[in-house]
């Protein structure tokens, strides 16, 4: 995760973001989680899903870059920001939602399953598991950083061991069929 503290890298990530538009999976999101609602989001980067988010529901985002957390402290002064790691997600507090969009492909195998147990544990009874991921049969590293691409009926099924699943968005980011947004109930 050093790309992430470094100034330079988090100014070139962040001028990458520019464009992005995240309306399509707000819209999924809010048909399942109603206003108001308390949000984790793991993995906030710079801060433009948080920034939506906080319009509709009590949002905390939440990262393990250093450099993250100080630009979306100083951006965003009315969200509170933790530093958590996706996968200890080392908090007391539970929430209605947890969110992430492209952030658990940087983890291994064993550290999502370790995370889908964590997350179990943070999100209310019968709330709700928010997560987009990278479709495909591929794993790439940049950086030091991982990009893992999962099967979809292996990923639906590891995630049917925590979650009951809700409702399965299929999008494009850059190739057709490239993305899904997984929500599933915490009912288990």
């Amino acid at each position: 995760m050093n790309f992430y503290n470094d100034p330079e890298k988090v100014d070139e990530y962040e001028k990458a973001c520019e464009e992005y538009d995240g309306s399509e999976l707000y819209s999924v999101l809010s048909s399942h989680l109603k206003e108001g609602s308390s949000l984790l989001e793991l993995g906030s980067g710079p801060g433009n899903d948080i920034a939506y988010l906080n319009n509709d529901y009590k949002a905390t985002g939440s990262d393990l870059s250093d450099e993250f957390l100080l630009r979306n402290r100083k951006r965003y002064t009315d969200i509170p920001f933790l530093k958590l790691d996706a996968v200890t997600i080392q908090s007391d507090k539970q929430y209605d939602c947890l969110f992430s969009n492209k952030v658990l492909h940087h983890l291994t195998l064993a550290q999502l399953e370790e995370s889908l147990l964590r997350q179990k544990s943070v999100i209310v009874k019968d709330g709700l598991f928010a997560h987009s991921f990278w479709l495909g049969d591929k794993d790439l590293e940049m950086e030091g950083m991982l990009f893992k691409f999962y099967n979809r009926e292996f990923l639906l099924k590891l995630i049917s061991n925590y979650f009951t699943i809700s409702e399965l968005y299929d999008y494009t980011e850059f190739d057709k069929g490239d993305s899904i947004f997984i929500l599933a109930k915490n009912d288990q």
